[in-house]
């Protein structure tokens, strides 16, 4: 990079930088266990929506806060729906994907051949639900939602 290029760069006002796609992407994606909900509510089993003890089952390495934290951040971004049955006692509480949260179903997978491309491990050991595209995986789902 140039001398001009870095001047060019360092020029960048912070609503510019806000205001750019991948870092909105990044923001959204960025932080810890986000991709990793997002891809067990990505699993055949979530059509009809997960029960929050659902996705921590699956996900147990996860903290309940840390967990109640990304899926509360999922719904406010518009990926997540969070949908309460009141006709059944005690109250359900389902998390399912929306539409844009389907929509980062081509980025996940893009994400995995980046990885495998530079440098990711695979790994023999079946990592469950969401990780079924992986070729180490044994549990291979008949397919990704769209």
């Amino acid at each position: 990079m140039n001398r001009e290029e870095v001047t060019e760069l360092e020029a960048r006002s912070k609503e510019a930088v806000i205001s750019c796609p991948v870092f909105l992407a990044s923001s959204i994606l960025g932080k810890r266990w986000t991709i990793l909900v997002l891809q067990a509510l990505m699993t055949p089993s979530a059509i009809e929506g997960l029960r929050f003890n659902e996705i921590h089952k699956t996900l147990d390495w996860i903290s309940a806060k840390v967990l109640s934290g990304r899926l509360k951040e999922l719904v406010t971004e518009g990926l997540v729906t969070r949908e309460v049955n009141t006709e059944v006692t005690p109250p359900s509480v389902t998390y399912t994907l929306t539409e844009k949260g389907h929509d980062l179903q081509g980025v996940l997978t893009l994400m995995q051949e980046w990885g495998k491309k530079h440098g990711g491990s695979e790994t023999k050991e079946c990592l469950g639900p969401g990780f079924e595209n992986c070729e180490g995986c044994t549990k291979k789902s008949e397919s990704a939602l769209p």
